[in-house]
């Protein structure tokens, strides 16, 4: 079996244990598919724009992190990248994500970016009242990029759209209307390659808590996915170019009715192994594998 060299690239500043936990799943598993790979942070991997890389290429970049800039660097440099740059930013701007999501016919909660805010200014808080007269209160109010369920709020009014939005300063952020059927729960499904195979059902810590992500004491268990969450899963994967991704979708009144709520390029997985008793990055490596061999 032919053995691909790549590097594992992750961020240089956030690096939790759950995080090292995960990359050694990732090398283990990139190994019995014929992949080694070097782990570095983007700070020891710099690459300059313009300039031919002077050391050996690898065959291939598993790109862990969300630094947009040195993915494109990278990929400008003649390097594959799993998952892409552009895949990668537009995974990780909510408001992106909407946009490619509703062009692609994909039901999303009804969004409105909220208007920019520059440096300096203060946000007016008419312009979330403006949103709640379509959308409705409770509003969902996100900041365009974040992780975890920690830049999502949930306002009930005016006064606390307000405080929310003092809050988030000059970062930008998008007015959804909630789905209220889905309060406190979720379906994550892995997609890796254009199929999905897994998914957990994921239950918020308490009803007060709108979010059911596990780093917000949530749990969740596996649940196998009708053909409507299916579709919607790997056509959301696809809209946005990933190779691999965790799809967050919501409920809605009926098993007709479901929302695409967030795409995640690159998920944490440990919560999905323990739930479903499946490893997604073995699955992962062998796509990798097989798109590697197929471009030779």
């Amino acid at each position: 079996m032919d053995i691909y060299n790549g590097w594992l690239i992750v961020n240089s500043y956030y690096n939790p244990a759950k995080f090292n936990a995960l990359y050694r799943v990732l090398q283990e598993s990139a190994e019995k598919a014929g992949l080694h790979f070097s782990k570095w942070t983007s700070a020891q991997r710099p690459t300059i724009i313009g300039s031919q890389a002077r050391e050996p290429r690898p065959s291939f970049v598993l790109f862990w992190d969300k630094d947009v800039l040195l993915a494109k660097a990278m990929e400008l440099s003649g390097l594959r990248l799993f998952n892409s740059a552009d895949a990668i930013q537009l995974a990780d701007d909510k408001a992106e994500t909407a946009l490619k999501l509703a062009a692609a016919g994909i039901p999303i909660p009804d969004t409105i970016p909220a208007p920019t805010c520059f440096p300096g200014c203060k946000r007016d808080p008419a312009s979330a009242e403006q949103a709640a007269k379509i959308l409705g209160w409770p509003l969902v109010i996100k900041e365009n990029k974040g992780s975890f369920g920690q830049q999502v709020y949930l306002a009930n009014n005016v006064r606390e759209a307000e405080r929310i939005l003092i809050h988030i300063g000059e970062h930008d952020c998008v007015f959804q209307r909630f789905i209220s059927d889905s309060a406190g729960k979720d379906l994550r499904v892995t997609v890796v390659g254009g199929k999905a195979i897994c998914a957990m059902e994921r239950q918020s810590a308490s009803k007060e808590q709108f979010r059911s992500n596990m780093e917000l004491g949530g749990t969740a268990t596996a649940r196998a996915i009708s053909p409507l969450e299916e579709k919607l899963a790997v056509e959301s994967a696809a809209a946005l170019g990933l190779d691999f991704a965790g799809v967050d979708l919501l409920m809605g009144k009926d098993e007709n009715e479901r929302y695409v709520c967030e795409v995640n390029s690159n998920p944490q997985l440990q919560s999905t192994i323990d739930a479903c008793g499946i490893n997604p990055a073995t699955s992962i490596m062998w796509h990798i594998r097989s798109q590697l061999k197929g471009e030779q």
